[in-house]
């Protein structure tokens, strides 16, 4: 019988969650978690079945650790009944990307998403990284942009659940290069880097605005 501990569990994820960040998925191998943590190869296997497993098991983790003080984020904006639907929304995506105690979090979501991309997309991708908890935060950022757009503060062409994605998906896609590739990122400088995103949501926002007629 092969036993399995809670605590050697969570070392297990720790250990490799660190890893990941610093190293990168590529670079980490499973024997150098496994020498991390203290046990044999063999141990870490008889508790994931691979490093892309792994890789499953820290994100589930990362959106449980993160996921309370987003949810209380979002609670205190939706509070504050004074500011329209959009302001709503850009004041939390602000919070969200200035965050300093998510950037490990959105690191290690980088260089996951940077790993499970091309050929190395498995079938049940969706299903296994895309589960209940970032869901449901999708749907209470959905919130705000239905709010904006019956508040007249969002445009109404466009339904909300296609803006919601275009907003939050150029956001990441940027905010990951920017973790990734840093002052590295060709033709700009390290000024240059650090205004990406704040103008992009700048953009969006304004993007978001209701058309007026002709």
């Amino acid at each position: 019988m092969v036993y399995q501990t809670e605590e050697t569990r969570q070392k297990i994820l720790v250990a490799a969650e660190a890893m990941f960040i610093e190293k990168g998925f590529f670079e980490t191998q499973m024997k150098d978690v496994a020498t991390a943590v203290g046990i044999s190869r063999n141990s870490l296997y008889r508790y994931f079945h691979d490093k892309g497993d792994l890789g499953y098991a820290v994100l589930g983790m990362v959106y449980a650790r993160s996921a309370p003080g987003l949810d209380q984020t979002l609670t205190d904006i939706r509070a504050n009944t004074e500011l329209s639907g959009r302001e709503q929304l850009h004041l939390f995506l602000k919070k969200w990307l200035t965050n300093k105690h998510l950037q490990a979090d959105l690191k290690f979501m980088a260089e996951f998403d940077n790993y499970f991309s091309g050929d190395r997309i498995p079938p049940d991708f969706r299903s296994r990284a895309g589960g209940p908890q970032p869901l449901s935060a999708l749907s209470r950022i959905a919130d705000l942009v239905v709010a904006g757009v019956q508040d007249g503060s969002i445009r109404e062409d466009i339904k909300p659940k296609e803006l919601l994605p275009m907003v939050v998906y150029s956001l990441k896609t940027l905010q990951q290069l920017v973790l990734l590739r840093g002052s590295a990122l060709v033709d700009l400088s390290e000024k240059d880097t650090k205004r990406l995103l704040p103008n992009l949501l700048t953009v969006l926002m304004d993007g978001l605005k209701p058309v007026l007629p002709e």
